[in-house]
């Protein structure tokens, strides 16, 4: 009788662990079997292509550069600076100040973040905040890649701005003094 008892509680165990398992695939393979309403969207801008900037500008700056004025971009570890501009949005004269943080990082390159405002002459602005990746060339040519993100309170003939992304790239030739920026919006982004 204790046999029995032993091998039928053998089987049960048996049993169960069959019957768990078989449970746990089921509810995997019905996992597996649920779409999502992802399974049918494409990827916009896949294929991204940037065209023409609907921002360029041209600027200047000191070219004798001392640590820790802020007027200046400076070479130290972190650094503040700020910057003015003028330039052209879609065919429109704009005005560019700014000021942001400069951080030297472990590979040579600088990170830089800040905030800057768009100004119109029909009193129109649109401020937005980026962040950057800063490398110097060979030729001691300054090249920026980096992204803006507009604020919501952009007014006037610079509504059109509220709430974009922007991606853009400057170039600063530090032994001149001369810079240029040229900004894309990406668009289509949201429905």
């Amino acid at each position: 009788m204790k046999k029995k008892s032993i091998v039928l509680l053998v089987i049960m165990m048996m049993v169960t662990t069959v019957y768990t398992l078989s449970l746990g695939n089921t509810i995997y393979s019905q996992q597996q079997n649920e779409s999502s309403i992802l399974d049918s969207i494409d990827v916009k801008n896949a294929n991204l292509t940037l065209g023409k900037p609907f921002y360029t500008e041209t600027f200047e700056f000191p070219i004798s550069q001392n640590l820790g004025e802020s007027e200046n971009i400076s070479t130290s570890t972190n650094s503040v600076y700020s910057f003015k501009g003028n330039g052209t949005l879609d065919n429109l004269q704009i005005t560019a100040s700014g000021s942001g943080n400069e951080v030297l990082r472990d590979d040579g390159t600088y990170f830089l973040t800040g905030r800057a405002l768009f100004a119109s002459p029909q009193n129109g602005t649109a401020s937005y905040s980026f962040e950057a990746i800063t490398n110097t060339t060979g030729e001691g040519i300054r090249t920026s890649l980096g992204a803006a993100f507009f604020d919501a309170n952009a007014t006037g003939d610079l509504e059109s701005l509220r709430s974009i992304v922007g991606v853009y790239e400057s170039y600063i030739d530090e032994s001149h003094g001369k810079g240029i920026f040229a900004m894309w919006h990406i668009k289509d982004l949201l429905p």
